[in-house]
């Protein structure tokens, strides 16, 4: 098959998670169109900035897209190994994996719930992370 084919098909084939994260500024209007269309209910951006806007941040196409479904940010869905770190630099760290892992589980899922009390519906999750960051930021 040739590649544009080959490449129609992916973007095509439906799927309930979405999880960007080989490489940042990707993912087009179009791919999100043929995503959501297949009825994708999560895109969960492991990768920064995903999207192939110039917007740094939330570009047109991250827009729509947190318009149409679910998109956990970046900065909550790749904070893994940043949480791990501060963790890891606590005094009195637990330095087993279920602990590390819980921290971790707990710092993200505490995060969500946070943007959840904002806005409970799945759309704009990404907007109204960004909104509460840049709240406590102080911005």
């Amino acid at each position: 098959l040739p590649f544009d084919e080959v490449n129609r098909r992916i973007w095509e084939t439906g799927a309930d998670i979405f999880i960007p994260g080989a490489a940042s500024k990707l993912v087009t209007r179009e791919q999100m169109d043929a995503l959501i269309a297949g009825g994708v209910e999560v895109v969960a951006c492991g990768a920064n900035v995903p999207f192939v806007d110039d917007g740094v941040f939330f570009g047109p196409t991250a827009k729509y897209a947190d318009e149409h479904t679910g998109i956990i940010p970046d900065f909550i869905a790749n904070c893994g190994m940043a949480r791990v770190f501060a963790y890891l630099m606590q005094p009195e760290a637990v330095m087993t994996d279920d602990a590390i892992f819980s921290d971790t589980s707990g710092t993200i899922r505490r995060a969500l719930e946070e943007v959840v009390k904002i806005n409970p519906i799945p759309n704009k999750i990404s907007s109204n992370a960004l909104s509460l960051a840049l709240r406590k930021l102080g911005a």
